[in-house]
Order: structure tokens, then C-alpha cells, then sequence
């Protein structure tokens, strides 16, 4: 065996042929290529199911020098939970999705050779991992009126309008009488401080945007903190309430008490009815009790040099 050969790494490629256009389909031979020509003898998994990229992470991902995931929020979902399993992993991410907010938050390319590029470039950084119900998540945990728009909405939709089928489904559902039928009174305990009442939304994030939208995230927060940045909205019970609403969300210095913001390790929600969660734009199951903490750190990943 010649020296080189003996020094080549492994490095394992998930993607899931479905994501966005299927754009990675197109471009699985450059990106092999690119990883190939960086030294790696590498293994490639189509996923063919949800959970699929999870499990095989989960079983392989500690034979590999290099784990990487190439598709949309639900295939970043998996790597977080599939990487869990062997601590200090570096890994890598592709974003093939339709907001990529995680990707945006981080700098990484969108075009997909170029992310490939990114990857064995040797830039690694630490980040946080959010936990509900012992189960990670990427960059964002919500619940209520909007949460539901990213699972719910057709994938057809998302892939012809993108953020736009997000943003018509969401004006959609902005009513009073929505609002009426899908509030949900609970107790939210942070800390010292608890907040009661009837709510529409909320959210725990690690990320710097949300559906593409920077407002939602307070200013400040950062990717390796140690902390969620959390939004609860409390029911509506006018068109002022709605305008005054929209006016605190789209500028801080907008101050209304039905916009609860929060920044937290731990934070603990009750609820009067279950709660859907959606974590990462996937279904999180339902519950009365949620306990979302955060993992500082806990994720090694690829990012250009100049977020390291």
C-alpha cells in the first residue's frame, strides 16, 4: 500500500434525492469528485425515507472520518440527531431545501459544489444544538399558527415558490377567527419568571433567521451562545391587537405585551390542550408538558473561514 493511499480518509455523503428541484442529483458527481480530489474514499446514501439518514448516521457515522448531509431542513434534522451518537464528529452540510436557514445563518453556499468545496476546506466550528423531549434540533422548535405552514404546506408549492408559498400561506391564516380557534392558554416558565396566558405561536430558535425573516431573532444572538432566542405571541383580540403585533415583530423597538421575547438555556411550557410541535419543519410529536433545553456546543460542522 503506497503512502497516499494509506493516508486517505472516509467520509460519508447522506442525501436525499428529493430535496428542492433535485438539484443534487445533478450535481452528485462534482461533489463526489470534490471530496475524492480532498483525499476521501466516500460512501453514498440516498435516503429513502423519513428517519433514513437519521438511523444510517446513527449505525455508520462512527466508522467515518467525515459525515455529510446534503438536502432541506428535515435532512439537517437527522444529521443533527444522527450525530449525536458519536461526540466530537466533524460533519458537513449541503443546504437543497427551500428556505435554508440554517445554511444562511452560517454562511454556507447555496450553490451546491461550492458548499462541497466549504466542506473539506478544513473550517470547523462548534455550535449549539436545541433539545425537546430529548430529541434535538437544528435551529428552531415552534409551535401554533404558523409553525404548521412549513409541514404543511405542499412540497410542489415550496418548490415552485419557495418562501413566497410560506408567506401566502401564512397571510392566509392571519385572522381573528383563527386565531379564536387555535389559541392555547399555558404557563411558561423561564427562570424566575413565568408568563400566563392564551397563545397563538412560539418559538425557540438557534439560528439568525426564521422563514427567511431576521426580525423574528434578537439582536445579538449568536450560533455558539449557550442560548435559545425565543418569540411567544399572545392571542389577538382586535385588528389593533394584529397591527401592534406585526409593528413588534418587525422592530424591536416596537415594545407590545402580546410579544414575549426571551433568552434562555432552559425553558419549560405547560399547555391546557397538546401542543403540535414542529421542529426543523418536520412533525415533533404532541405534548402538555414541553421542557426545551439547549446543548452548547454540541455540534462540530463545516463553515466557511470567515464564521470559524
Amino acid at each position: 500500500m503506497t503512502a497516499a493511499a494509506m493516508e486517505r480518509r472516509k467520509l460519508l455523503f447522506v442525501y436525499n434525492p428529493f430535496s428542492g428541484k433535485g438539484d443534487i442529483v445533478r450535481s452528485l458527481h462534482e461533489v463526489i469528485a470534490v471530496f475524492t480530489a480532498a483525499g476521501y474514499d466516500v460512501t453514498v446514501h440516498p435516503t429513502s425515507e423519513k428517519g433514513d439518514g437519521r438511523d444510517f448516521i446513527r449505525d455508520c457515522g462512527g466508522e467515518y472520518d467525515l459525515v455529510c448531509t446534503c438536502g432541506g431542513d428535515g435532512t439537517l434534522h437527522e444529521l443533527f440527531e444522527g450525530i449525536k451518537y458519536h461526540k466530537g464528529k466533524r460533519c458537513g452540510y449541503i443546504p437543497a431545501g427551500t428556505m435554508n436557514d440554517f445554511a444562511g445563518s452560517l454562511c454556507i453556499p447555496k450553490d451546491i459544489p461550492e458548499a462541497a468545496k466549504m466542506i473539506v476546506g478544513g473550517n470547523f466550528r462548534d455550535i449549539d444544538a436545541g433539545v425537546l423531549g430529548g430529541e434535538r434540533f437544528a435551529y428552531v422548535a415552534a409551535f401554533g399558527a404558523f409553525s404548521e405552514v412549513s409541514y404543511s404546506t405542499d412540497n410542489r408549492l415550496k418548490n415552485v415558490f419557495g418562501s413566497f408559498a410560506y408567506f401566502l400561506q401564512g397571510v392566509k391564516l392571519f385572522d381573528i377567527n383563527y386565531f379564536d380557534e387555535r389559541s392555547v392558554g399555558m404557563k411558561i416558565t423561564c427562570g424566575d419568571e413565568v408568563f400566563i396566558g392564551d397563545f397563538i405561536f412560539g418559538m425557540a430558535g438557534n439560528s439568525l433567521s426564521v422563514a427567511g425573516m431576521t426580525k423574528l431573532i434578537s439582536a445579538g444572538a449568536e450560533m455558539d451562545d449557550g442560548l435559545l432566542d425565543c418569540l411567544f405571541i399572545r392571542r389577538p383580540r382586535n385588528l389593533s391587537d394584529i397591527e401592534k403585533t406585526r409593528a413588534a415583530l418587525l422592530d424591536e423597538g416596537h415594545t407590545f405585551g402580546n410579544v414575549v421575547r426571551l433568552r434562555t438555556d432552559r425553558l419549560v411550557i405547560e399547555s391546557d390542550k397538546p401542543i403540535e410541535w414542529d421542529l426543523d419543519g418536520e412533525f415533533g410529536g404532541s405534548t402538555l408538558l414541553a421542557e426545551i433545553s439547549i446543548e452548547p456546543r454540541a455540534v462540530t460542522i463545516a463553515v466557511p473561514e470567515s464564521k470559524t
